[in-house]
């Protein structure tokens, strides 16, 4: 993902108060804007992520 577009998710998902313990992984994988099958891909990817950022915030 370039660094743009990195950071723009970054901000979009910190502007509604959600936040991603790590995020290594997110900046290494790329995902092509005109592709509805990474569109998919990259929420899907987000949502893993944000799920395993709320269990550690659960314990």
């Amino acid at each position: 993902m370039p660094r743009a577009a990195f950071l723009a998710l970054v901000f979009v998902l910190a502007r509604e108060g959600v936040g991603l313990d790590g995020v290594g992984l997110l900046r290494r994988v790329s995902f092509r804007a005109d592709d509805p099958n990474d569109a998919l891909a990259l929420t899907r990817f987000i949502n893993v992520h944000l799920a395993s950022t709320r269990r550690q915030a659960a314990r």
